[in-house]
């Protein structure tokens, strides 16, 4: 019997953003951004909308996590208003400095008043 081995390899891939002003960077995560994949409005359960975000950051090899995610409240204090995420994205800048962008994901409900999440659209901001 013949027995084959393979071996898989990890692709190593650098942050994009070592190396970088704090500027330059913070530019960079806009531009990883997946703006005309979040344009509009949603209606799934999952959060398909936030997934594309994350993807994002994965595919550009950011250095990324997810510190704290939480509902807010709508109008009528029904706590399914909307729901945050706050992002932090590890860098080492240009100084060699290491350093944080801090990026804040809203899905802000837009569908009826009983269920203020059965559409959703999304605003990302980075500081």
């Amino acid at each position: 019997m013949k027995t084959i081995k393979t071996q898989k390899y990890a692709q190593i891939q650098s942050n994009p953003l070592d190396g970088k002003s704090n500027q330059q960077a913070r530019t960079i995560v806009r531009k990883v951004i997946p703006a005309a994949q979040i344009q509009g409005f949603f209606s799934d359960e999952s959060w398909e909308g936030i997934k594309q975000i994350w993807n994002a950051f994965d595919n550009a090899g950011l250095s990324w996590g997810i510190m704290k995610s939480d509902y807010y409240p709508s109008f009528d204090g029904n706590p399914m208003g909307g729901k945050n995420w706050d992002v932090e994205i590890n860098f080492t800048n240009n100084k060699g400095k290491p350093t944080k962008i801090y990026v804040k994901v809203t899905a802000a409900g837009a569908g009826s008043v009983e269920d203020p999440l059965s559409r959703y659209d999304i605003t990302v901001t980075v500081g």
